[in-house]
Order: C-alpha cells, then structure tokens, then sequence
C-alpha cells in the first residue's frame, strides 16, 4: 500500500513540477497558425501546429535574451508540459474547423443552369 502512495506522490510532484515550467504561448500561437491552414486535413493541421509548437517553445526564451532551449524528452516534467501543450493545440485546431465548417455551412449551394 505505501509503494502506491509513494507513485502517487511521485506523479503529483512531477505534474506540479511541469505546470510550475508552463507556457502555453508557444501552444496558442502554434495552433491559431496552423488551424488557419484551411486548405489541409486536420491531421496535417495537428502535426504543423505541434511542430511549430516545439519550436516556439524552443525559442521563446530569446524573447528575454536567453539562448533557445533544446527539448529534452527525457525529463519527465517536459514530457508532460508538451502533452499538456498537444492538447491545447489540437482544441485550437478542432475549433478553428469547426469555425470554418459553420463559414462553409452558411453558403448556398451554386445551381447549375444546365437542366
């Protein structure tokens, strides 16, 4: 029973650690850019958006005058914070289509005048 309680500890500190280190301005940025990308499928759209999403996040430190950080997956606070980031981007891109599904949705159907 304590092994249990020592995991859960463990998670509990690890998740507190990632949400401490988070920054989601890279993950709003990456997914308005890609879900403005109509004209592709949504799963091209959630692969751009989580590309551009690690590297605004590797290079938002230059912002202050630091130098670009590098990921490293191995650490498991990261690992959590991009996951964390994943789904922001993809809610982004989902709404966005849904957005432009409604848009697309208003429009009359063009009639052909040949009968």
């Amino acid at each position: 029973m304590s092994e249990t309680i020592e995991i859960y500890g463990l998670l509990s500190d690890l998740v507190q650690a990632a949400l401490n280190g988070l920054n989601l301005w890279p993950a709003v940025l990456g997914g308005v850019v890609s879900g403005v990308l109509i004209g592709l499928p949504m799963a091209a759209r959630l692969l751009i958006g989580l590309c551009l999403t690690l590297v605004f996040t590797s290079l938002w430190p230059l912002l202050s005058g630091l130098p670009p950080l590098a990921p490293d997956f191995g650490e498991p606070e990261y690992a959590i914070q991009f996951a964390l980031m994943a789904v922001v981007v993809a809610v982004i891109v989902m709404g966005l289509g849904c957005l432009r599904l409604l848009a697309f949705g208003q429009r009359k159907p063009r009639t052909s005048c040949m009968s």
